[in-house]
């Protein structure tokens, strides 16, 4: 009887006794193609990284060619350039930055901004003129305060006033003088509002803030709003007119005046370090409230309360009319200021080269402050103060997706930036706690700092960017001695933030402590301050992976997300199908669906309700993705999941005499090593080989790799061995324990590979005895030792016994015939192994054997 047997590649999934004829236990450097197996090539290589710790984390395109970044526990590093014309390597070996204990786990890119992933931290280079640019994780908050200065005074004329009739000696004036009063008080008003806005000064109080704007106009780094006012706030404050008055009689007034007084915004620079920020942030912009509304135009002014004030001048006794605005409601007007939900840009600085740090500047700006409400809106986002890491990172069409996020509170805003004095300036030391109760329990985060220009005038306004806050604590040591104030905060109605306002609605100097010592100053240590939001996926602005819109935040699921992906081909320009991104979770996988605008992701949809652990590989592939559970590997297309390849092997056959043959090491280890699959995949590296459609599962630990070739599911190890991959579109890198470099899509096929084929049992006839007379494998090679050697034996599981062999040193020209004589078995099995060339092919094996059954003679 002839048969033909196909080598399917390694199949562990049926017992020994059932395995399909073709089933191999081990294939090892044999690759399939067109339906040979052939030798695997050598990888091309590379380089050497200059330390053999450095792993190969990223490949930056860029303009000048491609940038390899490496990264070991000290520091990342631009280890060489390969130009993309000539393919020219050149090592530049240059370190980039320290990363202080964090680990970088992914590096992602988005134009010529480098950003690099740490569980804790996200950090930006940017690669500009040949050199990368370290940018850190935020930019430098530039340090700003801000203060009012009175620079005009402007007055409203009273005319003479004559009393409905005389008083003698009065104490008070009836409604017909006072509603005189009310009236010049109310026209006063709005004239000299008016007048001061013409000029472009202010005359109540405002709150004041500025942001940082970037390339794309979208803004990060809101600072806290301070509030400027007057030593009068209310503008104007009061009313002093002087009586006629002849021996104690009164019948009129003179002519008098209301006093308002208009002030400008100057502003000082503490700190200001943004050069390496220049090409990303365009400037600093400042926002403002408008004032609050003291009265409504047509209000009939009631309630001011007059008074008749009576005092000796040189020896005579002279009377004024007084009046102030005591009768308005601050609480009202409070109400306004702690409401204000819009702040409005009234200037910019665009270049800030000129301004040097410990100067005061004049607030330029050709807005009248009635007018801010025509003027570009703040709308504060106070995420980007926080310190964020994430444990999974990915870039699609260009924005940064980072999930399984770790988060560091604010610690607050630098006591400076929190004050509004201009005079008596002196060093200080200082800190600021702020107690928060959030969902995780109570929370503090501390500032501390020094400075040389602390302005002991606190604003009125305090905040903290975070609703949560119900305390702050501040607490300044200087040469004049220790200060503390302790301020109750309220949560802000319209922003995450919040606020203190003071009901004076002037700034105040803090209170000497007098019990403090002259003892250091003691910094307290924050508390509580790091979060993880494991099912929280942040999508960054179209190539800005700087700003992360909130509307661009998305939960899913209650369990940790662990993994990303996408089809890597596009179907169109841009365009990945209704299902863009899929996000897998502890909870399954579910797939975001595209949106429309500015929303990236209208909807989400569970399509598996299997667990993903981080430990099991995510393989995107051109159009489907492959994902790796304990019970096997699925490929994902569109909403749909279908299993490829169950890890449910079943216990394997003997192969220890594979001892009794001169096998290398490393192909022995590759050959009789039995870690089933599912233990094998967990936690190994993979890559995708978009050549050959060939699935790479490697286990540095275990000495081989797994291969599977994808159209054929034909499995095969091999010994090459890496201990990191390098996968993305248009690469596939891998790196050895030495730092070696090779690119695994360019084969050297020009020297001779180990080899080896082993098959499960074979029976071509179940529960039958079978006498095997040839042997014939369809094999074509140009030389080197091989040795072909068939197996016999009765149990499946059990050893068996060399029935023939045939050793070769010479040219094979397309068939390699073993003859057998001796005794019948139930199964068999072929070895083959041996140093081939390039030109190896096997496609076959042919074998023509003599059926028995039970009562014919074995021998």
């Amino acid at each position: 009887m002839k048969s033909r047997i196909i080598f399917n590649g390694m199949n562990r999934h049926a017992s020994p006794a059932t395995a399909q004829p073709g089933d191999c236990s081990s294939v090892v450097n044999l690759r399939k193609q067109s339906g040979h197996l052939i030798p695997v090539g050598t990888p091309k290589y590379l380089y050497n990284t200059q330390e053999k710790d450095r792993r190969l984390l990223y490949v930056h395109t860029c303009y000048d060619g491609e940038h390899h970044i490496t990264a070991n526990d000290y520091a990342l590093y631009y280890e060489v350039n390969i130009d993309r014309d000539s393919e020219k390597i050149t090592p530049v070996e240059k370190e980039l930055f320290t990363l202080n204990g964090s680990t970088a786990l992914s590096v992602q890119s988005i134009g010529n901004t480098l950003i690099v992933i740490c569980a804790e931290h996200t950090y930006y280079l940017l690669y500009k003129e040949g050199e990368y640019i370290f940018l850190g994780e935020q930019p430098d908050f530039p340090e700003i305060s801000f203060s009012a200065y009175t620079r005009y005074t402007d007055a409203y004329i009273v005319p003479e006033h004559t009393f409905s009739e005389t008083y003698n000696n009065p104490t008070y004036l009836k409604t017909e003088e006072t509603n005189f009063y009310n009236g010049a008080y109310y026209d006063a008003f709005f004239q000299l509002q008016e007048q001061a806005w013409k000029r472009r000064y202010f005359i109540q109080p405002i709150l004041i803030r500025y942001a940082l704007t970037l390339y794309d106009g979208s803004r990060i780094f809101s600072s806290t709003p301070v509030m400027l006012s007057q030593a009068n706030p209310i503008q104007p404050s009061q009313l002093r007119i002087r009586i006629k008055n002849s021996n104690n009689i009164c019948t009129g007034t003179y002519e008098g005046q209301i006093i308002a007084e208009n002030f400008i915004v100057k502003y000082f620079i503490h700190s200001l370090n943004l050069e390496n920020w220049k090409d990303i942030v365009k400037s600093i912009d400042f926002f403002v409230t408008p004032e609050a509304t003291i009265f409504e135009t047509g209000e009939t002014l009631q309630g001011m309360d007059f008074k008749i004030e009576r005092t000796q001048e040189n020896g005579n006794t002279v009377f004024y009319v007084t009046g102030d605005i005591s009768f308005l409601d601050r609480n009202e007007i409070k109400k306004q200021y702690m409401q204000s939900s819009l702040f409005y840009k009234i200037t910019s600085i665009e270049d800030w080269s000129n301004l040097k740090v410990g100067e005061w500047y004049d607030f330029y700006s050709d807005i009248r402050p009635d007018m801010l409400v025509h003027e570009e809106v703040l709308s504060p986002d106070n995420t980007t103060l926080l310190s964020t890491g994430a444990q999974v990172s990915y870039v699609l069409n260009k924005r940064l997706h980072q999930a399984n996020l770790s988060r560091k509170m604010f610690p607050g805003f630098p006591l400076i930036m929190q004050t509004t004095g201009r005079t008596n300036a002196e060093p200080a030391e200082a800190y600021i706690c702020t107690y928060l109760k959030t969902e995780r329990g109570e929370s503090m985060v501390v500032w501390s700092g020094t400075t040389d220009y602390f302005y002991n005038q606190l604003s009125p306004f305090i905040s903290y960017p975070d609703s949560n806050a119900y305390l702050m604590e501040i607490v300044v040591k200087s040469a004049s001695g220790l200060y503390r104030k302790r301020i109750e905060l309220t949560p802000s109605e319209y922003e995450n933030r919040a606020d203190y306002l003071d009901d004076s609605f002037v700034a105040a100097p803090l209170e000497v402590d007098s019990a403090a010592g002259s003892s250091a100053l003691t910094i307290p240590s924050p508390s509580n301050d790091v979060y993880t939001q494991d099912n929280i996926l942040r999508v960054s602005k179209y190539e800005n992976p700087f700003v992360f819109p909130a509307e661009q935040t998305y939960s899913v699921s209650n369990g940790a997300i662990t993994g990303i992906a996408s089809i890597t081909t596009a179907l169109s320009e841009g365009q990945f199908g209704e299902f863009p991104l899929y996000l897998f979770t502890e909870e399954g996988i579910w797939a975001l669906q595209s949106g429309s605008g500015e929303v990236c992701y209208s909807n989400q949809h569970q399509l598996s309700r299997e667990p993903i652990s981080r430990e099991y590989p995510i393989i995107p592939l051109e159009e489907a993705i492959l994902f790796a559970t304990p019970k096997g590997l699925s490929i994902l297309q569109g909403a749909t999941t279908q299993q490829l390849l169950a890890f449910d092997e079943l216990p394997y056959e003997d192969n220890s005499k594979l001892q009794d043959y001169q096998l290398s090491s490393n192909i022995l280890q590759a050959t009789c090593d039995t870690t089933p699959l599912s233990d094998f995949i967990q936690g190994c590296i993979i890559a995708y080989n978009p050549i050959e459609k060939e699935l790479l599962f490697c286990q540095p630990r275990l000495g081989y790799t797994v291969v599977l070739h994808l159209p054929s599911m034909y499995m095969y190890r091999t010994t090459q061995v890496y201990t990191s991959y390098l996968y993305d579109a248009t690469h596939l890198l891998g790196q050895d324990k030495q730092g070696n470099i090779f690119d695994l899509q360019k084969e050297i096929r020009n020297n001779t590979a180990q080899i080896v084929l082993l098959t499960r049992p074979i029976t071509l006839q179940s529960e039958s005895y079978q006498r095997w007379r040839e042997l014939s494998l369809r094999v074509s090679s140009s030389g080197k030792k091989t040795i072909l050697s068939l197996w016999g034996g009765n149990d499946a599981e059990n050893k068996f016994v060399t029935v023939g062999q045939l050793s070769n040193s010479g040219k094979i020209p397309g068939k390699l015939t073993l003859h057998i004589t001796g005794p019948a078995y139930k199964y068999y099995r072929i070895f083959f192994s041996g140093d081939v060339m390039p030109d190896f092919h096997l496609w076959a094996a042919d074998t023509l054997a003599i059926p028995l059954d039970l009562n014919s003679r074995l021998y």
